[in-house]
Parts: structure tokens; C-alpha cells; sequence
């Protein structure tokens, strides 16, 4: 039995040692390639490109990913994520035509892997990493809701073209549901009832709702109901026989550098799908490492340039962004997945379905897949998370929504992005404004001052947070604590630090490792909190130092919370330093 405290050299590792546990590998890639083979054609469909090109990007990612490593039992390929943003990319850059934009937006896509390599060649991952979780939330909600009505249409039963008009798309809705197609909506339906109902407490835990993927479940039901039905073919997948001769489009590079007026366009969609990919395959790789039996950690900036390689060499034959997949990875781990092999299995498994199977595959409806995409949006958007994001604070909900109503009033992720994290901004500048306008050393606001007040504010939540680093004590500090193990810390090293957030941790981060370099184990560290914010971000990275120190030899306690006022119960709410205002 793994268990959590498996030391490295027991663990399973990738490359030429990993191959002994090809049999767990094997039968995981396998059931993770039945999972991921109708994703990656849902996928492939709503992102506005043909289906085969999602199944290339599986096929490419599950090769790519285990030479390069960075994780252990992830499984990466095309992600419902990218969807909106690479259907929006292709209906701009083409001028109102799929068709057109279809391989500009290849250009977009290996241009963004290239990127992405640079980046990690740069230490990107760990910018990533602190990324205001809120904001990050939002846009998740937002594509969720994106992925939703852009797929009601086809359950419905509708063939319509793509718009990027959210609204407009809204407004029509209405009319689809008076005038659906009943069999084709019936169809739809029942999946979409199989996926919910797989996704019940009750249910999923059974042994059997393990086995058997509910994905695979829906496409079988489809592919049934399809034949017995007699679709026409306008209602269902098309995937070419002759995938090589047919199926495999190119990048279209010369007409994107002949092109200047798409220039910008092609920049804001570069930039737009580096950063939902970047941010989500980061996040996505955190959260997989938690449910790793055997406690083992991704290299954040190596998983990056793989995602980055595998984007890039998946665009130049037509195929979509490559990322982490969190429903895969999931299946990977509890099919008994030890190593990044098992994406090679599943990429062999999905390729000989691929090239011996098309038949089979063309008999899948096309509301089917409608179904399970608005499963998977409607998991990224459900009242749950806005509840879990609630329980934080009442400004991560803020922040989270402003992404989404911006979002879906504009169809303009990166709009919706930027419009979040200015929320984050202007809620940190209140609180600093105010704490400040309590701190004697600063006149009372006034009109005269306030630009005063701003200019500090900047400095606090911009500039390096460490104040000092040493022994020196602040008067009312005891010189004898007790960490949380119980055990005393006398003299320890003493970090004293003002207000920190999202903008201003990976300076902290950069410091705080610093210093541990120079500090050997088994010694003690104290960090001192005296500044006027700890946003939710910071408090995620002051937890996660902590349990580095005590993973790496060192007691660490943070002192000074009792100052802050915290918005909520939660362990790592954003807190505020109001002991000025207490002592007016």
C-alpha cells in the first residue's frame, strides 16, 4: 500500500526506470484514452476546429510529455479551457469565417508554445503560481458559462454558426427551445442525465461508477440511439477516413506575415491563450500533486516547457493547445497510473482508435458531445464554487465576478482577466488607503494629500516586503516561543515583513529563498507580520512556506496575525491590519 510518506527512492519515476510499471500504465492509459477519447473530440468541436484535430492533440501531448517530464501522473492533452478563446481567435483572425481563421489560429497556437518555452526558461512557473486565485476562479467560471451556451444550440438539435456575441447568442435561445429537434434533444438529454447522475456522492463512489467512465458510457448510448434513429450525418461527427490525406490541416504562416492588419489580433489571441493555459496547467499540476499516493512534487517551469513543446508541435499539424487535464489525470491516478508512460499508452490507445475506428467515431451524435461539454462547464461554474469561493471572503467573490460579468458583456476573455485583477487592485489600494489614513505618521486625507496616499500605498504593495532580516528585537516580543510542534524557539531568525499580496510575493519568495540558502536545518524562523494587508494570495504562500520549512528541517511561525482583522473564518482569508484605527 502507497502511502504519503513514500521516500523518494521508493517512489516511481519517469524515464527508463519508470517502464517497470509498464502493466499499471498500460491499463490506466488505456481507460484514460476511453475518458479522453470523447473529450478531446467535444473539444475539438467547440473550440470550432475538426474533430480529428483533438484527437491529434492528445496523440502529440501523450508522446511529448513523458520525454520531457515535470509531472508523474498527469495526463495532458487538448483542454475545454482554451475552447472559447481559440472559437473566438478563429472567428476574429478569419473575419467572421471558421474556415479562414481556422489556420491563422494555428499560427496563434505554435506561436503561443514557443512562448510558452521562453517563459519557462525564465522561471515563469512560479509567476503563474501566484496568480490572484480569485481572478483565476473567475475566468474558470466564465469559460465554464462560454462553454454552455455555446453548446445549448447543438443539444438542442441546431446547427448554427458560430458568434461572438454572448448576448446576442442569449437572446436566441428562446426561439431554439420552441423550435428543437425532439429526437436529437432526447438524445442529448439522456447523456447529459448519465454524466450528472455518474456525478452524484452516491453514485461515484460505487466500484463499478470507477470502472466504467461515464464519458464512454454517453458515447456508447449515442452511438446506439444514433444508428437506431438513422441520424443524418449533418447531426453527427465527422472524422475522415483518410486522416493523413484529409484530416490534417497546417498553420497558414504566410498569410498571417502578409497580413499586418492581423497582427494585433494575432497578439491579443497569443497573449490571451498563454495566459489561460499557463495559469491553468499550473494550477491544474498543484492541484493533481495533492492526490499523488506517493507525495510527489512537479517541476513547475519543466511541465510548462513541455506543455510549451507539445503546444507547438501539436499546432503545426493542425492540432489545438496542449494542458494538463485534471478529469484524465484523476482517472490516471485511480486506474493505478505510476508514471508519465501511462500518457504514452494513452496516446497509442487513442491513435489505433483513431486510425482503425473512424467508422465508429462518425456514428457519435453531435448533441451527445453538447451534453458532455456542458458537464464539464457546468462543473466549472456551479453554485458550489461560488459558495467555495464565498467561504474565503466576500471580496474573492467580488473579484471573481467582475471577470465573469465583464466577460460575458464583452465575449472578451482577456478584457474579463484584466477587469478582475483591476478589482484586486482598487479593493487592496482601499484597504491600504485606510489603514494608512489611521497610522500617525500620516496626515488625516484631504484632498491635498490624497495623491500622497496613493504614491505610499504603491510603494507598500509593490515594493519588496521584507523590512529587515535579523535578530533584533521589537519591543513586547518574548525571546522565548513555542511553535506549533510544541517545541521552544529561542533567538530565532526574525523576518520582519509589511504588507503583502499577489504583487509584490515572488519578491518575497525570492528572498525568503535566498536567505534559507544560507541558513542551515533545524533552525528556527519567525516571521514577523507588521504591514497593513495579507491578501488571500499571500496567506496561500505564507501556508505553503511554512510546510516547506517543516518538510525541510526548520520550525517556522508566523506572529503578528493578531493585529489583522481577517474577512472571514476562513484559515487563509485576506486580513487587515487595523490597529491603527483601534488605537484612534
Amino acid at each position: 500500500m502507497e502511502t504519503a510518506h513514500t521516500s523518494k527512492s521508493d517512489s516511481p519515476q519517469n524515464g527508463i526506470s519508470g517502464l517497470k510499471f509498464w502493466r499499471n500504465d498500460l491499463l490506466a492509459g488505456l481507460q484514460v484514452a476511453l475518458l479522453g477519447l470523447p473529450l478531446s473530440l467535444g473539444i475539438a468541436i467547440a473550440s470550432g476546429a475538426p474533430p480529428v484535430a483533438g484527437l491529434i492533440s492528445a496523440i502529440i501531448a501523450g508522446f511529448v510529455f513523458p520525454l520531457l517530464g515535470g509531472a508523474y501522473i498527469t495526463i495532458s492533452g487538448p483542454a475545454v479551457g482554451l475552447a472559447p478563446a481559440l472559437l473566438a481567435g478563429m472567428y476574429v483572425l478569419g473575419q467572421g469565417s471558421l474556415e479562414v481563421g481556422y489556420p491563422l489560429v494555428l499560427v496563434a497556437v505554435c506561436l503561443s508554445g514557443g512562448l510558452q518555452v521562453l517563459l519557462s526558461i525564465y522561471d515563469a512557473g512560479r509567476l503563474a503560481m501566484y496568480f490572484p486565485s480569485s481572478v483565476l476562479q473567475g475566468m474558470l467560471m466564465a469559460i465554464g458559462i462560454l462553454v454552455i451556451i455555446q453548446q445549448l444550440p447543438a443539444l438542442l438539435g441546431h446547427q448554427v454558426p458560430y458568434t461572438n456575441d454572448v448576448l446576442g447568442a442569449l437572446g436566441r435561445l428562446p426561439d431554439q427551445i420552441v423550435n428543437l429537434n425532439l429526437q436529437v434533444f432526447a438524445v442529448g438529454f439522456v447523456a447529459a442525465v448519465i454524466l450528472f447522475i455518474f456525478n452524484s456522492t452516491q453514485i461515484k463512489e460505487q466500484f463499478w461508477a470507477k470502472t466504467i467512465p461515464a464519458p464512454l458510457l454517453v458515447v456508447i448510448w449515442g452511438g446506439l440511439a444514433g444508428w437506431f434513429l438513422q441520424f443524418p450525418s449533418e447531426y453527427l461527427i465527422s472524422v475522415p477516413d483518410e486522416i493523413l490525406q484529409q484530416g490534417v490541416r497546417f498553420p497558414d504562416f504566410v498569410s498571417a506575415w502578409t497580413h499586418p492588419e492581423l497582427w494585433i489580433t494575432l497578439l491579443v489571441t497569443v497573449v490571451i491563450l498563454t495566459l489561460i493555459n499557463t495559469t491553468e496547467s499550473l494550477v491544474t499540476l498543484r492541484a493533481i500533486d495533492k492526490i499523488d499516493s506517493f507525495n510527489r512534487r512537479s517541476d513547475p517551469n519543466i511541465a510548462l516547457r513541455a506543455m510549451g513543446v507539445s503546444t507547438l508541435l501539436s499546432g503545426l499539424v493542425g492540432g489545438l493547445m496542449i494542458i494538463p487535464g485534471g478529469i484524465k489525470s484523476t482517472a490516471n491516478m485511480l486506474a493505478g497510473g505510476k508514471t508519465l508512460w501511462a500518457n504514452t499508452y494513452y496516446a497509442g490507445f487513442t491513435a489505433i482508435i483513431l486510425w482503425f475506428g473512424s467508422a465508429l467515431i462518425n456514428r457519435i451524435p453531435l448533441a451527445v458531445l453538447a451534453a458532455l461539454l456542458i458537464f464539464v462547464g457546468w462543473k466549472l461554474c456551479n453554485p458550489s464554487i461560488v459558495l467555495r469561493i464565498l467561504r474565503v471572503g466576500k471580496e474573492q467573490i467580488v473579484i471573481a465576478l467582475a471577470c465573469v460579468i465583464v466577460t460575458l458583456f464583452t465575449s472578451n476573455l482577456l478584457i474579463g482577466v484584466l477587469m478582475g485583477v483591476l478589482t484586486k487592485v482598487v479593493l487592496l489600494f482601499y484597504d491600504v488607503v485606510r489603514a494608512l489614513s489611521f497610522d500617525s505618521r500620516f496626515r488625516p486625507i484631504t484632498q491635498d494629500f490624497f495623491s500622497t496616499y496613493l504614491t505610499e500605498s504603491l510603494k507598500e504593495l509593490f515594493r519588496d516586503p521584507v523590512i529587515r532580516i535579523g535578530d533584533g528585537r521589537i519591543s513586547g516580543e518574548p525571546s522565548l516561543m513555542i511553535c506549533e510542534s510544541g517545541s521552544h524557539m529561542r533567538h530565532p531568525y526574525k523576518i520582519y515583513l509589511s504588507s503583502i499580496s499577489c504583487m509584490n510575493v515572488l519578491k518575497l519568495d525570492a528572498r525568503l529563498r535566498e536567505f534559507l540558502a544560507d541558513v542551515p536545518p533545524k533552525h528556527d524562523l519567525m516571521l514577523i507580520l507588521r504591514g497593513h494587508v495579507v491578501d488571500h494570495t499571500a496567506m496561500e504562500y505564507l501556508c505553503y512556506f511554512r510546510q516547506y520549512c517543516y518538510q525541510a528541517g526548520y520550525n517556522c511561525i508566523i506572529v503578528g496575525n493578531e493585529y489583522f482583522i481577517p474577512y472571514s473564518t476562513h484559515a487563509l482569508a485576506y486580513r487587515v491590519n487595523h490597529a491603527h484605527e483601534n488605537a484612534a
